[in-house]
């Protein structure tokens, strides 16, 4: 009794072990070739990035030091969160997440608009503080 038990557990429940790479195989089936599909890794992976690096940009940018100071840390931390926006971006066609469809293009053109502001002699560091805030337009107030 208990091997018909066991036999059916690994009918039963061993392939849902590999439904992830079943599940992504079967994307190429089943979504047209110019659809992106974002994992849920990918996004919050991104997501953290652009977290993090929009957390330290708005201390850089509320801090007491002179801006001019910290000049160079602000174009890393936009740099990365270009980067970070790109890696959801890649292929700039639709993707299973709309709202990130729908917001990204934006998110990113503010972003590189802020770099180059900051970028120019003199440097313009009022693009930069509002994108430590963007998050909200997406996310609400979580």
């Amino acid at each position: 009794m208990w091997k018909a038990a066991v036999g059916f557990f690994l009918v039963a429940f061993v392939p849902l072990a590999s439904c992830a790479d079943v599940a992504r195989s079967l994307r190429q089936y089943t979504y047209p070739p110019d659809f992106r599909y974002l994992t849920r890794e990918e996004v919050r992976s991104a997501m953290w990035q652009l977290a993090y690096h929009s957390r330290e940009l708005g201390r850089l940018v509320r801090g007491t030091d002179a801006s001019q100071h910290r000049r160079s840390e602000i174009i890393e931390h936009l740099r990365a969160m270009e980067s970070a926006a790109a890696s959801l971006d890649q292929s700039g066609w639709p993707s299973n997440h709309p709202l990130i469809d729908m917001n990204l293009a934006n998110f990113r053109q503010d972003m590189m608009t802020a770099r180059e502001a900051v970028e120019r002699d003199p440097p313009n560091f009022l693009l930069a503080a509002p994108l430590t805030g963007a998050c909200i337009y997406c996310h609400g107030g979580r």
